[in-house]
């Protein structure tokens, strides 16, 4: 189970080289055992396991999103630099409108 997990993680969020210490793997597999439990209406402490460290089931999140959330500047401005002649003139407008708004 707990190189399924890392796997899952590292597929979903499309990171093939993602690194989680031991005590963060053992909470996502007490996670995942959790879910399972709930579905057979019980609970991990039901059976007298530890409970995963919601705090540190967080943190993993947070890290996750904040690395899935490191977007490629360059392709990004590329993109941008190539679809912004073809907005048509409505489009545009609300374009310039948004711009301005946040800039």
């Amino acid at each position: 189970m707990h190189d399924d997990i890392l796997y899952r993680l590292r597929t979903s969020f499309k990171m093939p080289n993602l690194i989680l210490s031991n005590d963060q793997l053992k909470n996502y597999v007490l996670y995942e055992l959790e879910q399972l439990f709930n579905d057979a209406t019980t609970t991990l402490q039901d059976h007298k396991l530890p409970i995963p460290n919601g705090q540190l089931l967080i943190e993993i999140r947070n890290k996750l999103l904040r690395e899935k959330l490191n977007y490629d500047l360059a392709d990004l401005k590329s993109q941008h630099s190539l679809n912004l002649p073809l907005l048509n003139n409505g489009q545009k407008i609300i374009y310039d409108s948004v711009v301005a708004a946040i800039l």
